[in-house]
């Protein structure tokens, strides 16, 4: 299955941001500061789950219609 584009930037920039997180931990960044960015990535997972929820209840959903029109495979 191949995933669009947008998807693909937002897996891209969450791998940022763990890596982001993971730089702060060997560099003993105050916790506070390194639990806001584990939030920002929680966040970003959240998003990105949503995105993917949304694709593929538009592809069931067009995938049933073209079914009720006789136009499926």
């Amino acid at each position: 299955m191949k995933y669009p584009k947008r998807i693909q930037n937002r897996v891209n920039r969450i791998e940022g941001q763990v890596k982001g997180v993971k730089k702060m931990m060997m560099n003993d960044i105050d916790e506070d500061k390194v639990m806001t960015q584990l939030q920002a990535v929680i966040s970003s997972l959240e998003s990105l789950k949503l995105e993917l929820v949304k694709k593929q209840m538009k592809e069931s959903l067009i995938e049933d219609i073209r079914k009720s029109l006789g136009l499926s495979d």
